[in-house]
């Protein structure tokens, strides 16, 4: 979607409002994902939240109806009143560290993700976004696990060779889908159900709530659990437009934030694993692949320049590790 667009729609979407609400604060909230998903759920409640509050007009807009994340962005950098759903590898293209989150195989567990926000990491990250007309509202959003989802199953990365396989377009995602065999092909998301069906790609990445809420599913026979990348929600806004609010609708809109996609883990937990049993009761194949192959096919990306941006990503590692406890 072009940014003259973008523009065009925002503003329609932002006249369609009533005109009680017109002395409310004004923000639409958007995501990529289908309104099946636990992170476009959670879009949807954090807006409800906030217009229970007073004093807001929220909307939450999914399935990319105002077009794609980084487009979104950059109309907030701008100062439109508008919440982008980022990722850690697209938010490094703004501050190089903190794309280690989205590393491969970085963490094991969901539960790792406990105290991100509390590390002098992750504080440094926001400080170095603030800098660059980026405020980052909260990392906490689980989106999930990212698997390999295909037309054939997938247990080791020589059976990705030679398959397009869609992925984000960054250098931390594409970096790492082409050394685990696949060629990996950038396209958005809308696109990537036609693109299957068409046989333009192979087949993509996406966690098991995507998969489901896209219906990748129905054009895809097999579901690999690589857990590759952990997958999680970061909610961004311009700096342009959060320094027009008060001190306290600064501190409602942050604190609300950080709450509802706190909450939203466990629906991610339930559904992931909800979504899952019903595709398999619809026929999809599901195989547990050889993960230590992928693993090992990953690891010298932590130090390559290209990937990390000229962050030192096994140092950072080392220092996250320590600061989360992880031995």
């Amino acid at each position: 979607m072009s940014k003259k667009i973008l523009s065009l729609a925002m503003a329609l979407v932002l006249c369609l409002t009533v005109v009680s609400a017109l002395a409310d604060t004004e923000v639409i909230i958007t995501g990529t994902n289908g309104p099946g998903d636990t992170q476009s759920m959670g879009h949807e409640e954090w807006a409800r939240r906030l217009n229970e509050m007073g004093g807001w007009n929220a909307k939450a807009l999914v399935s990319s109806e105002m077009g794609n994340t980084d487009d979104v962005l950059e109309a907030g950098m701008m100062g439109e009143p508008v919440i982008a759903s980022s990722d850690p590898s697209r938010l490094a293209a703004y501050a190089p560290g903190i794309g280690i989150l989205m590393m491969p195989y970085l963490l094991d567990s969901y539960d790792q993700l406990d105290g991100l926000m509390e590390t002098d990491l992750y504080k440094s990250w926001v400080a170095e976004l603030r800098e660059k007309g980026i405020v980052l509202l909260t990392a906490n959003g689980l989106t999930g696990w990212r698997n390999w989802v295909t037309n054939k199953p997938i247990t080791k990365p020589e059976d990705l060779n030679g398959l397009k396989i869609r992925t984000m377009g960054n250098p931390i995602a594409i970096n790492s889908v082409n050394a685990m065999g696949a060629v990996a092909t950038p396209m958005a998301q809308s696109e990537a159900y036609n693109g299957i069906q068409t046989k333009v790609i192979d087949g993509g990445e996406w966690q098991i709530p995507t998969i489901y809420s896209s219906k990748f599913y129905e054009v895809c026979s097999d579901i690999s659990l690589s857990q590759h990348f952990l997958l999680t929600c970061d909610m961004v806004c311009g700096a342009a437009w959060f320094d027009t609010l008060s001190a306290e609708q600064q501190e409602q809109l942050v604190t609300s934030c950080v709450q509802n996609y706190k909450d939203n883990q466990a629906l991610v937990r339930e559904y992931e694993q909800k979504y899952l049993e019903e595709m398999k009761a619809a026929g999809v194949v599901v195989t547990e692949p050889d993960r230590e192959a992928f693993r090992a096919a990953t690891a010298h990306l932590y130090s390559d320049p290209a990937t990390t941006g000229g962050a030192d990503y096994e140092a950072l590692r080392t220092q996250l590790y320590k600061e989360l406890g992880i031995n």
